[in-house]
């Protein structure tokens, strides 16, 4: 399987990285509605899963790429979005320990839920417009991204491996 592409198929935007961050948003969005929306519990865990999946991945991308790489722009934004990762990340940890069928799981999952949704307002809203603004060239952080992302693929399905011995 080609690392490049993502789940709708097309290949990795490298000289528009900020698209991938914003299929991301999307695909956590969708999940969300998913989520909120089913009466079956199989239903609702799966979303769940995934999106829990989808947030630790995206949230180790953006701080160990993106926001390093275009932290010149807004400093100050970018420091306020890493602050609302150390809490996403802190609740992502309490929830990966916990079963989702845990009481105390719902209430946790659903404000990491509302920080998310939040968090992505304020990054599509305020911070990608600027982004753009700046014209700087995005070709070589979409790489970084692009490689970042392949590698993590490469050790989850390791990882995968090596639970299903």
């Amino acid at each position: 399987m080609d690392t490049t592409t993502n789940d709708s198929g097309s290949a990795f935007p490298v000289d528009r990285p900020v698209e991938s961050l914003i299929r991301d948003h999307n695909l956590v969005r969708t999940l969300v509605e998913t989520y909120r929306n089913s009466d079956s519990d199989a239903v609702k865990i799966n979303a769940a899963e995934q999106i829990l999946m989808l947030m630790e991945t995206h949230s180790l991308l953006e701080e160990s790429v993106f926001y390093p790489a275009v932290r010149e722009i807004d400093p100050t934004l970018i420091g306020h979005f890493e602050q609302e990762h150390q809490k996403t990340d802190q609740i992502l940890v309490e929830l990966k320990r916990m079963s989702l069928n845990d009481p105390q799981a719902l209430p946790l999952f659903e404000q990491l839920i509302e920080l998310h949704l939040q968090h992505v307002e304020e990054e599509e809203n305020q911070f990608f417009p600027r982004l753009e603004q700046a014209g700087i060239d995005m070709m070589p952080i979409g790489l970084q991204m692009q490689a970042f992302e392949a590698n993590m693929v490469h050790v989850q399905a390791q990882a995968t491996q090596q639970g299903a011995r």
